[in-house]
């Protein structure tokens, strides 16, 4: 659901972006306005938020446009970059206990799609005790 807020966001800003050759310090603020308020709808942190904001901002301003991105293509990327950093950086494995049952907690707001995502990691799980057990025969 954060996500779902932000990329709306971020697609907004970018329609009106279009056609720019740079990125300027206006464009910069109206589009990290959007990203702020979006995290903080999400219940994200204040001070997280803020350091992430100013991270982005370092980042983005004055940068000249990759020649395959458009300006508002080139923040999306740069705000997709350091939400990655923010939530670890690299992909992390479940350790599954030799002895069921692994126990797995998903938290989150009212509406935050919990029911849908543990439906996901069920799956998810299944299919890969399946993969080790049979790589173990």
């Amino acid at each position: 659901m954060a996500f779902e807020g932000l990329s709306e966001k971020l697609q907004s800003i970018t329609k009106k972006l279009r056609g720019k050759a740079r990125i300027t310090e206006s464009d910069l603020k109206e589009m990290l306005r959007e990203v702020k308020l979006a995290l903080l709808e999400a219940d994200v942190n204040y001070k997280i938020v803020k350091e992430f904001i100013s991270t982005i901002q370092e980042k983005a301003l004055g940068q000249d446009v990759l020649k395959s991105l458009t300006p508002g293509q080139q923040v999306i990327k740069i705000v997709k970059d350091e939400l990655v950093e923010l939530l670890g950086g690299q992909e992390s494995k479940i350790n599954f206990t030799p002895n069921p049952p692994t126990i797995i907690m998903l938290v989150g707001l009212q509406g935050s799609r919990k029911n849908n995502n543990s439906r996901k990691a069920c799956k998810y799980t299944k299919e890969a005790r399946e993969k080790t057990t049979i790589s173990s025969l």
